[in-house]
């Protein structure tokens, strides 16, 4: 048995078709020593049932059920819940390797990491798995450098593939105002808590992308709440991070870019012509000397080729830079 007690909280809204195969995931952790929270958000198929059922059979599940307030609400809801040393995140239509936890938890040990960190391997319908898995063990050892990481985009976004530390999420919460990148501005938080960081890259979590999820679909006003949490983000690391206010400033400038090319990915220039022209706006009003010096070439390109010219850069997306 494990001394460490870790909480999985699992936020469940209408997915019974995918919802055994995800807890029985979690069931069968090598790590034994684990509380799985599932907290169905006012489901209307048969999820509920399944929650109380699974519950049932193994009694470290535990549910919740409330009415329908989205997936932080839920997730914080789990959190307030939760008694373990170490917190953990998987989404009710994904599946954790069963090493995952315990893999995890061994890195927070042996490294002494506040947040400890694996990778992901992405399942689409038609088979294709996408796996940019690198191998590499990564320790920070400072607060500012992973945050400068994280800024740029180098390190993983999503609080499935992590572990924290419970007592550095005391005071974090998701923000249940917003719709989208709900998990970036978490993992943020939980890091302006944290002292030492550890990540090694191999995939332990898949992710199923599906057709008809919400995160696939088309272009709707959600998304510009990627744009508000990286302005959050922006703010408060000038706060309390000045060094680093060039650097939150491009990720702004990273969400704005991207954003804009998921408008035109998913036909949303026309439906919001005022919000795409504030964008376009923001980049071209950016300074190329910070630009130059923290973005990506993928993501320089993308930024000067949008300041020039908005066909030419539709053509470069349509044609060269789909993902």
């Amino acid at each position: 048995m494990n001394d460490a007690k870790i909480s999985i909280i699992v936020p469940v809204y209408n997915i019974e078709k995918y919802l055994e195969k995800s807890i029985e995931s979690l069931i069968n952790q090598t790590y034994k020593n684990i509380e799985i929270i599932l907290i169905d958000d006012g489901s209307t198929d048969n999820s509920p049932q399944i929650c109380d059922s699974l519950a049932k059979k193994d009694s470290r599940i535990k549910v919740i059920h409330q009415p329908n307030k989205g997936v932080s609400s839920a997730r914080n809801a789990g959190i307030q819940i939760a008694d373990g040393d170490y917190i953990g995140f998987c989404d009710g239509d994904d599946t954790a390797d069963e090493d995952m936890f315990e893999f995890l938890y061994n890195i927070a040990v042996s490294d002494n990491a506040d947040i400890a960190m694996c990778d992901v391997r992405i399942v689409f319908e038609n088979g294709e798995v996408r796996d940019t898995t690198t191998g590499e063990h990564k320790i920070w050892n400072d607060k500012e450098s992973f945050l400068a990481d994280f800024l740029k985009g180098s390190v993983n976004m999503a609080t499935y593939t992590k572990l924290f530390r419970a007592d550095i999420c005391s005071d974090v919460r998701f923000p249940e105002n917003r719709k989208t990148n709900e998990d970036k501005f978490y993992c943020f938080s939980a890091a302006l808590n944290a002292e030492k960081f550890s990540i090694k890259s191999e995939p332990k979590y898949t992710y199923y992308r599906r057709a008809g999820s919400s995160s696939i679909t088309e272009f709707s006003e959600k998304y510009f709440d990627c744009v508000y949490l990286a302005d959050k983000i922006s703010e408060i690391t000038k706060e309390t991070h000045p060094a680093l206010s060039e650097n939150a400033d491009c990720n702004k400038l990273i969400t704005v870019l991207r954003i804009y090319k998921l408008m035109y990915m998913r036909n949303g220039l026309d439906k919001f012509r005022s919000k795409a022209d504030e964008l376009v706006n923001y980049v071209k009003s950016f300074d190329k000397k910070i630009a130059k010096k923290y973005l990506s070439k993928k993501d320089l390109i993308r930024f000067f080729t949008l300041r020039t010219s908005k066909p030419l850069f539709f053509f470069m997306i349509k044609y060269f830079d789909k993902y």
